[in-house]
């Protein structure tokens, strides 16, 4: 990399970017006043309250609280780092990336981009008119692969003599970077073989769209069964999830995901009408899958295999999930089908009702321990024990924690303390906890609130709160970070650029409350400068009230000099409070 994204970029992406024009890429709006409006893609809700503003460049949500600038909803939306935030709306809009060590960085990778597109192109036309693909065709027929899902996913054929090679070379596209792309293979006396030939091809896509690898099947008796590209820069099947662009809007309008182990499991439960569902590319699931889909939703179902090896892999998914804040549910089919026949077995109702009715892998594990120990012997509760000590410090919710700890304390007759001696002991080996949800910014704050709103319209009145020692009236967190980290934008008194901190907000509170003030802020930059004495005295009279509240509190049980002490300051403050009060009403 060239080092951090440079400001110039991102104003001038922000400049160009329309905010209004990326949203309705997912959101339907409407007009609205001075906004736009439309249902959250974050959250399921039948009224409005999704609201996106052209002029401020930011959109909030007052169901959720979801909110943040352009790039947050790239981010959010789509499942991208901020930087491939900034990339992807650089790309639309012709912005090039600029960093702050100077030019861009080389990124050699670009072009491998378009050559793995090509490829899946000539992939795709080989399936679907291709001679040599009839046995393909034939074999996705026998599978129960609808024509329709071989275009949503655009699956193709990789051909049996030299068509990918001809085609490249067609294009004019260099071979030695067909071959870095993971398509060819050095053949040893020079020249080169294609990797998937004579396979059926699955191109995997990244949460942007674009084509970074595949996977593919033979349609014969060749071995391996399963190929994939290679790891790449592009592609590494430990942070890809195979079908993750086509089910993201899916995904943010039922808030949960499904995941399964292969592709064609995939594709079956797709033909189902279960449209919110990815797979693994041929690894297990990983803590950056994990990772990937917390940004999506917190309601992840494993849906595997349903032997044994199946629900094995289901299990170990588990301590990743977990380790990034997700308790995952998990749902086996029956008879120990794979859940592509399942799929053709059920109706799409019944498959509906299964999927609503996961039931939490923790309570999976303990059900089956339950059963795997005698637990009226000893022996058999010490086996329970430890096993559920293995599994229990995965857990980071301490009201989830709670309610295991107690349950395996009622199914092995023993004390709660008992079990949480074992978890106590465990924990410190356990996955570290990832931060649960923050709460929502505090409405009890009005004063602050209004603060941040003002902020938002004249951000140079953070100088004027250094000034007036303003920040020590404060009592919320996210309003103490937003003065402070806009104080530090302004070193030499220049004004902040409040959309600037926005992006480098850290901390979902934070954001979001700034967001929301933004977006309800209505003044112009003179009006929030006659507005803040106002604001400042109503913190003042706030801060003394509270102080009253302490010292009476004190009083009660305070004697000789210290209770005397205490009444004089009370006094002081009381008539400190009646003189700020009679200033707001002078003012109203």
């Amino acid at each position: 990399m060239g080092g951090r994204i440079s400001e110039s970029t991102l104003r001038e992406i922000r400049d160009r970017a329309d905010i209004v024009e990326v949203v309705s890429d997912t959101v339907r709006l409407s007009r609205s006043g001075a906004s736009f409006r439309g249902l959250c893609p974050f959250h399921r809700e039948k009224t409005p309250s999704f609201f996106v503003h052209p002029t401020k460049q930011i959109f909030h949500c007052f169901g959720c609280g979801e909110g943040g600038s352009v790039f947050h909803f790239q981010m959010k939306v789509r499942s991208l780092s901020f930087a491939e935030a900034v990339e992807d709306l650089g790309d639309r809009y012709g912005v090039p990336i600029r960093y702050e060590r100077g030019v861009a960085p080389e990124r050699p990778e670009e072009d491998l981009y378009r050559i793995l597109q090509a490829a899946s192109e000539t992939y795709r036309e080989l399936l679907r008119s291709s001679p040599a693909g009839k046995g393909a065709r034939d074999f996705l027929r026998r599978r129960g692969i609808t024509p329709e899902a071989e275009q949503e996913y655009f699956l193709g054929y990789g051909g049996r003599g030299k068509d990918l090679l001809d085609a490249l070379e067609r294009k004019g596209i260099d071979l030695s970077r067909a071959e870095a792309a993971g398509l060819l293979l050095p053949r040893e006396g020079g020249g080169h073989r294609e990797r998937f030939r004579g396979r059926v091809v699955f191109p995997i896509a990244d949460a942007r769209g674009r084509v970074c690898g595949f996977g593919a099947r033979a349609i014969d008796d060749a071995v391996p069964k399963y190929l994939n590209s290679p790891d790449s820069k592009m592609y590494r099947k430990s942070s890809v999830l195979y079908g993750l662009h086509q089910a993201l809007p899916a995904i943010r309008r039922e808030q949960k995901v499904l995941v399964v182990e292969g592709y064609t499991d995939l594709i079956g439960m797709w033909q189902t009408g279960v449209k919110n569902i990815v797979a693994t590319c041929g690894t297990s699931l990983t803590e950056s899958h994990a990772r990937l889909m917390k940004r999506m939703t917190e309601d992840v179902i494993l849906l595997f295999d349903g032997d044994v090896a199946g629900k094995r892999s289901a299990v170990r998914a588990g301590g990743p999930l977990y380790a990034a804040g997700i308790s995952p549910r998990v749902l086996f089919p029956p008879k120990g089908l794979d859940p592509d026949d399942w799929a053709k077995e059920t109706s799409p109702e019944e498959l509906s009702d299964r999927i609503d009715r996961a039931i939490p892998l923790m309570e999976y594990i303990e059900r089956a321990a339950a059963r795997k120990y005698d637990l009226s012997q000893i022996s058999g509760k010490l086996s329970y024990l430890q096993l559920m000590g293995k599994y229990l410090p995965w857990i980071t919710d301490p009201a989830e924690e709670r309610m295991y700890v107690q349950r395996v304390a009622k199914a092995a007759a023993l004390p709660e303390e008992t079990v949480l001696d074992r978890l106590r002991g465990k924990k410190t080996a356990a996955a570290p906890a990832a931060p649960g949800m923050p709460p929502r910014a505090s409405s009890s704050r009005p004063e602050e609130e209004m603060l941040l709103g003002l902020l938002s319209m004249d951000p140079s009145l953070v100088e004027d709160i250094r000034q007036d020692g303003v920040e020590s009236l404060l009592e919320g967190e996210a309003t103490r970070d937003v003065v402070a980290r806009l104080g530090r934008l302004s070193p030499s008194g220049e004004s902040p650029d409040i959309l600037s901190f926005l992006n480098e907000a850290e901390g979902e509170e934070v954001r979001r409350t700034l967001s929301e003030q933004m977006l309800r802020a209505d003044a112009s930059p003179g009006e929030a400068r006659r507005i803040y004495p106002e604001v400042v005295l109503g913190l003042r009279i706030r801060k003394a009230r509270n102080e009253l509240v302490r010292l009476r509190d004190e009083i009660h049980g305070a004697q000789g000099e210290t209770a005397q002490a205490l009444f004089t300051r009370m006094l002081d403050v009381r008539n400190e409070l009646e003189q700020l009060e009679k200033q707001r009403r002078t003012r109203r």
